[in-house]
């Protein structure tokens, strides 16, 4: 039996002495239910010793306790608690007794109470999450148990955790082999006679094939059983098919079931080549893939399934296939979600290793230096060595029966191998891949890819990772010719930069020699601030979006891409006054920005058509803007208030969009999309009057308690005659009656610092977010939106949302 274990803990934020031991008086803590963040509760303040990296926000110690009964039926059971995930240094007790601690806060632990518990009365959990040493990571890692809990109620005689290791050796449309490891233990004082029986599942439950193997098991001993089934005919996954199996692992004693353990089974064959690229079920694929970092805006570090569903189904939308957990190990349910909504994902252990890049400003270049401990000074290079094998083991031994997984990552730009050549560790760590699971290619993500290669660190290498630091991005090429046989992907390209509704008509990149050319002879957008990045595609690093995924889809021998980011994500802001990483398609409110159609455009066939910037630009009447198109369709028709400004196709050299140079007048540019000569898409862009109102709609009005449902209304400022208002700032409140509460409100804006926790909300360039949660009962939820930060008289939207349970 696996029971949640998420209710009723008590916290406090500080150090308290004692706060182990079981007569400790916690009644004052705050009470709350689990995933909990409490950086993300701020305040935002230049002080906070998180700096950009960590989004100005607070960090420290904090407690988490929890008094709780057994059941019944505990005695002669085996009890464990596992935790996905503690940010940092989590270090557990029961009834006073210490269990362990784990620095590394994105990899799950597993503790045995049942030696230290009581069977009758109260048992006592405390944790400790230390993250007060700064900087501990290069972007907002969140502080507390920030994903689920879990109590595990066993025989003695069970499935080990994460006990299961599942592949499929060989597959033809006729059948696909399927070889299941099991570990089973057994903890009794004698020996077992075992019986142990795989079945699998099909989607609906039916039972397609079934094997048991019985045998004789040792007191105190475990064994690895190996068993193989045949599936006729197999429904394979893939990111438009993502087809799952379940098996269902049962153990008995006998003829009495001790342990029923279910894991999730794809059929698939991913096959790489040097020449070809990557052959999904033998069909061509490319990764259309995005990096992201695992926080999710408003909420912080916390785990919330329905908000990353989310932002997984926009993804999917825009045409994204794959994903990259940057740089980390992410939770559980992220790849329950990519299993089912069909990604392919890059599967990432480690950012650093023992060694880190700083940035030298008489060259203005990132180096890295024998003296430089880490990336972070307090980060996981302090723990490498003491930590790196089990994390890894750990990692592939949670993750390796997830279909999605195609890849394990490694590590990220580490230049103790990259720069020096130091190439024990990659050896050592590519060694655990093959043998901890030989069924997947091991990679690393390679900036400075000239010094990886000489040092001889990509030819340690499965497949490898072009980042773009160093021009990574302009040595695909090269590199090809020079190796052909290596196996190539763009683990972190392109990076570049957009705030939704922001624009600039002059180039801005990072690295210079890069700098696209500007767009018109003097800047439109005067009056842009410095700390907002433009969203035509003219803003980044070194290559643009366009420029990349030209290069990856025209290499036939190139895998794909992951772009540096699906989302815009706390930290690693550049510097007060902004806190936020202004990398992503989607903004952390989930309001895609223009680059969301870019890729919209390239990666689906959805008939679609987006304009670009708004056309609300005062005082420059008969300024030339420059309008740029997005489309899935092959020409486009451009009108300025009724007359057209002409047919645009794509040619040879402007294949990835479409543009106009326009004259400003206020009034309606419309684009009317055709593909073989038939209208397939049109879209307007209308100078909106002043703002008057604004409209509310949530994504969803039906939620349910068993599966923390949340409901996100977005709210869109708009002039009295519902044109959207592109630049309004108005503030908004909201009121909610009935078994519900504004969980956390947003609007993107990189340099605001209000509180994620408050109830009103300022609109940023015309939008604003409120997230709803229910309480914990059913019935109706009444949210009212009032124009103002008091909240008094008529509410200018209501939306009423339904409460179930399906218990």
């Amino acid at each position: 039996m696996r029971e949640n274990f998420d209710a009723n803990w008590s916290f406090v934020k500080g150090d308290p002495s004692g706060a182990d031991a079981v007569k400790f008086d916690h009644s004052g803590w705050r009470q709350l239910d689990l995933p909990h963040d409490w950086s993300i509760e701020g305040p935002f303040e230049e002080k906070n010793v998180s700096k950009a990296r960590g989004g100005y926000l607070p960090n420290g110690t904090g407690w988490y306790r929890k008094s709780f009964k057994l059941p019944a039926n505990t005695a002669g059971k085996k009890v464990f608690i596992e935790f996905d995930g503690i940010y940092m240094n989590g270090e557990v007790w029961i009834n006073g007794h210490r269990l362990g601690k784990r620095p590394y806060g994105y990899i799950g632990v597993e503790y045995d109470l049942t030696p230290h518990l009581k069977l009758d009365g109260e048992n006592v959990l405390a944790v400790c999450v230390d993250n007060e040493l700064q900087p501990s990571s290069r972007w907002y890692s969140g502080c507390g148990i920030y994903r689920h809990v879990w109590m595990t109620f066993t025989d003695k005689l069970h499935v080990a955790h994460w006990g299961t290791q599942i592949s499929t050796p060989k597959i033809s449309d006729a059948n696909a082999e399927v070889l299941v490891k099991t570990t089973v233990k057994n903890a009794h004082a004698k020996t077992k006679a075992v019986s142990l029986t795989q079945k699998i599942l099909d989607a609906s439950g039916k039972q397609v094939a079934t094997a048991t193997k019985e045998l004789e098991l040792a007191a105190g001993k475990e064994l690895v059983i190996d068993q193989s089934l045949q599936i006729s005919k197999p429904a394979l996954w893939s990111p438009k098919s993502p087809n799952l199996y379940t098996v269902r692992t049962e153990l008995r004693d006998g003829k009495v079931l001790t342990d029923s353990y279910d894991s999730p089974l794809g059929v698939r064959t991913v096959v790489f080549d040097s020449k070809r690229g990557m052959l999904l079920n033998g069909e061509s694929v490319i990764m259309k893939g995005v990096c992201n970092h695992h926080d999710l805006g408003p909420l912080g570090a916390a785990m919330w399934e329905r908000a990353l569903e989310r932002r997984l189904i926009m993804l999917k939308e825009m045409g994204c296939n794959a994903i990259r957990t940057a740089h980390n190990p992410p939770a559980p349910e992220l790849l329950d979600l990519c299993n089912r909504l069909g990604f392919l994902v890059v599967n990432e252990t480690f950012d650093e290793w023992r060694r880190g890049w700083f940035f030298e400003k008489s060259t203005k270049t990132l180096v890295s230096s024998k003296d430089n401990k880490g990336k972070s000074k307090y980060g996981y290079n302090l723990h490498f060595d003491e930590w790196a094998k089990k994390d890894l083991i750990d990692h592939y031994r949670r993750d390796r029966n997830h279909p999605c997984v195609i890849m394990w990552s490694v590590g990220n730009e580490v230049p103790e191998a990259q720069k020096y050549g130091e190439l024990e560790t990659v050896k050592m760590l590519r060694d655990l891949s093959h043998k901890h699971d030989p069924t997947r290619l091991m990679t690393v993500g390679c900036n400075f890819i000239q010094g990886a290669n000489k040092s001889g660190f990509t030819e340690l290498m499965d497949i490898v990772g072009y980042n773009g630091g160093g021009g990574s991005c302009f040595e695909y090429e090269a590199d090809h010719a020079k190796y052909p046989n290596r196996l190539m992907y763009a683990s972190e390209v392109p990076h570049t930069l957009q705030t939704r509704g922001e624009y600039r008509t002059f180039g801005k990149f990072r690295e210079r020699q890069h700098q696209p050319a500007h767009m018109t002879k003097k800047e439109v957008f005067a009056d842009t601030s410095p700390w907002y990045e433009s969203s035509y595609d003219n803003a980044g690093v070194r290559i643009t979006a366009r420029d990349s995924w030209r290069l990856t889809k025209n290499l036939p021998y190139f895998t794909g891409e992951f772009r540096w980011t699906g989302f815009d994500y706390i930290g690693e802001s550049g510097g007060w006054p902004r806190v936020i990483g202004n990398f992503g398609i989607i903004d952390i409110c989930n309001f895609p920005k223009d680059t969301y159609y870019f890729y919209q455009s390239q990666w689906t066939e959805k008939p679609m058509v987006h304009l670009l910037p708004h056309w609300n630009i005062p005082a420059k009447e008969g300024t030339v803007v420059p309008v740029w198109c997005y489309t899935s369709g092959d020409s486009v028709e451009l009108f300025l208030n009724g007359k057209s400004l002409g047919v645009k196709k794509f040619t040879k050299e402007m294949d990835m969009h479409l543009e106009w140079m326009v004259p400003y007048a206020p009034g309606e540019l419309k684009a009317v999309a055709s593909k073989n000569g038939k209208v397939v898409a049109t879209t307007f862009r209308r100078t909106a009057g002043p703002v008057a109102k604004f409209t509310a709609e949530a994504d969803q009005t039906k939620l349910n308690l068993q599966q923390r449902d949340l409901s996100f209304i977005t709210v869109n400022m708009v002039d009295e005659k519902g044109n959207f208002c592109p630049k309004a700032d108005r503030w908004v409140s909201f009121e909610v009656t009935g078994p519900g509460r504004v969980l956390a409100t947003g609007n993107g804006d990189p340099i605001s610092h209000e509180s994620f926790q408050a109830v009103s909300v300022k609109a940023f360039n015309g939008k604003a977010l409120a997230i709803i949660q229910p309480t914990g009962e059913e019935g109706e939820i009444v949210v009212k939106a009032f124009w103002t930060t008091r909240r008094w008289g008529k509410p200018m939207a209501e939306i009423k949302l339904t409460v179930e349970s399906d218990r």
